[in-house]
């Protein structure tokens, strides 16, 4: 027995079902990413600091921008670390994470552990809140079916390993999410571009190259509003870190020269980019997932889907997402570039559908 999309309304009531399910369901993979968070068991940026800083107010522990001026993440931390009990693992080896100015001087800060336990329970919901959304926005937004919804979904969680689970790309990527699900009400969208400027700079780019395509190269007039108020979110999102690191004289991470602008895609951004196909890791880290990014619209060219609105010039944004990337350092590219994941996999659901419903009617 199927069901008729038509006939079923995924309302609010559901979307909250299916989160509090997936929260239940999932647990272990927030256990997982905790203990992995806290035993520092790979490398990882350490925003967990910035709640230490935001409690004590000492600079010590402030992680540097633009880290710190990624509010939303920040902010949704800090809460979970004022409101929700913290959980202490049992049987830890703790191993503390360094980065920014943050320098562990023999012993931890005793608020370390319960601040690492707000990130890593804020990025377990934004996991939750990733796959309810995609659910709801292809069901409801997109009008797919409930096995091309299911595929987005299942697709969704494989992908979010891409990206990385201790620092902010869940709820960047969750944030974003939201913006295409309101694109259909111009008053919501506008607030929530505007918005990404205190969100985090890889949404201002990868909604600048989404309407600049879908404005400019495509000529669509409706999403003319969208692309200036865009621009003006990225204008506001320079003018904080102007403000932070240059007026307010901060300092920043990422600087050739403490003195200059952040520069380093310019000086080290090529290097960076050729040594993707010069190194092992550079394989598994950037051109792996980058040929996930591009496969829809090159598969597109054999199976065709006609029931989405998409550019076939959509491919230049995890391409373009290469360049900004490599300002991150090479090992980061990959994780840049699967930010946009939510911009094709629906596409790659409607094509692996297509493929399996031809294939079994055929056989058939």
């Amino acid at each position: 027995m199927t069901s008729s999309p038509t006939k079923i309304n995924f309302s609010f009531t559901h979307i909250v079902i299916l989160f509090l399910s997936l929260v239940i369901l999932l647990y272990r993979d927030f256990l997982y990413d905790y203990r992995a968070q806290v035993e520092n068991f790979m490398g990882y940026w350490p925003y967990q600091y910035q709640i230490i800083f935001y409690e004590t107010g000492d600079f010590k522990y402030d992680i540097t921008a633009p880290a710190n001026l990624r509010f939303l993440g920040l902010i949704t931390q800090y809460l979970i670390f004022k409101t929700i009990p913290c959980l202490e693992l049992s049987y830890i080896n703790i191993i503390p994470a360094v980065g920014g100015r943050v320098v562990v001087e023999g012993h931890l800060h005793p608020d370390y552990v319960c601040a690492t336990y707000s990130n890593a329970l804020m990025n377990y919901l934004s996991l939750c809140g990733i796959l309810t959304l995609m659910f709801a926005y292809c069901f409801n937004k997109l009008k797919l079916n409930l096995p091309e919804t299911i595929i987005s979904v299942l697709l969704s969680y494989i992908l979010i390993n891409h990206l990385e689970a201790f620092t902010l790309d869940r709820i960047t990527v969750l944030y974003l999410l939201t913006i295409f699900y309101f694109m259909d009400s111009k008053k919501i969208s506008i607030i929530l571009i505007i918005l990404a400027a205190l969100v985090n700079e890889k949404i201002i780019f990868i909604l600048g190259g989404f309407f600049f395509i879908r404005y400019i190269i495509d000529g669509n007039k409706n999403f003319k509003i969208y692309f200036f108020i865009t621009l003006l979110s990225a204008m506001i999102n320079i003018f904080i870190f102007i403000l932070y690191a240059k007026i307010l004289n901060f300092g920043y991470l990422g600087s050739d020269n403490p003195n200059s602008l952040y520069n380093t895609i310019a000086s080290e951004g090529f290097d960076r980019i050729k040594m993707m196909f010069l190194t092992k890791s550079g394989y598994s880290n950037a051109v792996v997932p980058i040929l996930f990014c591009i496969s829809p619209y090159l598969i597109n060219l054999k199976i065709k889907i006609t029931k989405l609105e998409f550019s076939k010039f959509d491919i230049l944004i995890p391409l373009s997402l290469i360049i900004f990337g490599s300002g991150g350092g090479g090992e980061n590219i990959g994780r840049y570039v699967m930010h946009s994941f939510i911009i094709w996999v629906p596409l790659l659901s409607c094509q692996i559908y297509k493929f399996l419903k031809d294939r079994y009617t055929t056989v058939s």
